[in-house]
């Protein structure tokens, strides 16, 4: 009679990718891209762009780091741009972060500006080339002139006020 082929058991999804992971050994001078997740134990000096990037205790970033999800233990020099930001307890960041939403644990430390809404890049992120053709904002002189007449504002600092009343 008629045969039909029989087809291979199993489902036709991709296998699912294991994550990049740079040891806490391993140095990295270069730009870092993945489509999926990256885990930093080491350093990296220069741009992280993937989905998903975990800076481990022992992570160390100099540079930008563009991801859709951004989960800080350790150190990070250079702007952060994310659709979510998550700072643990002895994160240490140094640059602006601009994304939709942030979490700052106690015990993490932020020394930059905070732009909440959409990643200027919404259309597509920049190629990793013209990443550093222009040098990082952290690094300029002018670090706010660039975003004076956009619908991005830093968050304001308020002083509290004293509890006697008393003005200082």
């Amino acid at each position: 009679m008629f045969f039909r082929k029989q087809k291979a058991v199993g489902s036709n999804n991709r296998a699912a990718q294991q994550p990049t992971h740079i040891g806490p050994d391993s140095t990295v001078d270069g730009n870092l891209l993945s489509e999926g997740d990256v885990r930093i134990e080491g350093t990296v000096r220069g741009a992280v762009r993937a989905r998903c990037c975990i800076i481990a205790e022992s992570g160390v970033v100099e540079g930008e780091v563009n991801a859709d999800e951004v989960i800080v233990h350790g150190r990070v020099t250079g702007p952060l741009i994310a659709r979510h930001v998550h700072l643990q307890p002895g994160a240490r960041v140094e640059g602006d972060v601009t994304s939709e939403t942030i979490a700052i644990e106690t015990g993490a430390r932020l020394s930059g500006a905070v732009w909440q809404g959409e990643p200027r890049d919404a259309a597509g992120p920049r190629p990793l080339e013209q990443v550093y053709d222009e040098p990082p904002a952290l690094f300029s002189n002018a670090m706010w002139n660039d975003r004076q007449d956009d619908e991005f504002r830093p968050l304001k600092a308020v002083r509290p006020r004293a509890l006697n009343g008393s003005r200082n």
